[in-house]
């Protein structure tokens, strides 16, 4: 109940903050991550992640991404950028992700399919791959 209010609490800030934010739930491996950050389309956008443990993995941890649109369609972004992360297990970590968005609904656009691989480096080089869901709410102008 405390982290569903801490959440509802950042994703008010963002979105009284910034014009366009979104929300992403992504799963990677025994991990899932709870991500909020700004819009999407522009051409630099940000997040911010909590990794959220479960039944196999109780630790948490926190992310913030730093991502640029390589290439923007109206079906799909093909972003990269830098993550910097820690977590109860780490010491931290730094990463460079490849994403790809994929936006399957051509009449709702703000949907999007999130593929993205990271090669990281976590006291030893690793790479994740991450399968996500992402929605961004769009003020009207």
């Amino acid at each position: 109940m405390k982290h569903g209010l801490a959440l509802l609490l950042i994703f008010g800030f963002f979105s009284t903050a910034f014009s366009q934010v979104h929300v992403g739930l992504y799963q990677g491996g025994i991990l899932s991550h709870i991500g909020v950050g700004t819009d999407v389309e522009k051409s630099f956008f940000a997040e911010a992640r909590l990794l959220a443990g479960g039944e196999v993995n109780p630790f948490l941890g926190v992310e913030i991404l730093g991502h640029y649109n390589l290439q923007k369609t109206s079906w799909y972004n093909l972003h990269t950028g830098l993550m910097l992360g820690y977590s109860e297990l780490d010491n931290g970590k730094i990463g460079l992700p490849l994403g790809l968005s994929f936006k399957p609904i051509a009449a709702h656009r703000q949907f999007v399919l999130v593929l993205e691989g990271t090669p990281f480096y976590e006291n030893t080089l690793a790479i994740r791959a991450l399968f996500g869901l992402r929605y961004t709410f769009r003020k009207d102008e």
